[in-house]
């Protein structure tokens, strides 16, 4: 049962994904595209160096910490 309900919730954010997708393609969409949106978001300085920290913290809390244990 539990892996129907996983299948089924990946399915759902898949179809998300699609319809999102499909909505930034249409023409008068005041939606914005993903690549649109990292490039304003990677514009700055900062935005750029705090992802760069942040990423960091993800690897060393979750990738090097698991080899140490």
């Amino acid at each position: 049962m539990t892996y129907w309900i996983t299948v089924c919730g990946y399915l759902v954010f898949i179809g998300a994904g699609i319809g999102a997708w499909l909505v930034t393609k249409r023409r008068n969409s005041n939606t914005a595209s993903i690549g649109k949106l990292f490039d304003r978001v990677m514009h700055h300085r900062a935005t750029r160096v705090a992802i760069m920290i942040a990423w960091w913290w993800v690897g060393w809390h979750f990738l090097v910490n698991e080899v140490h244990r």
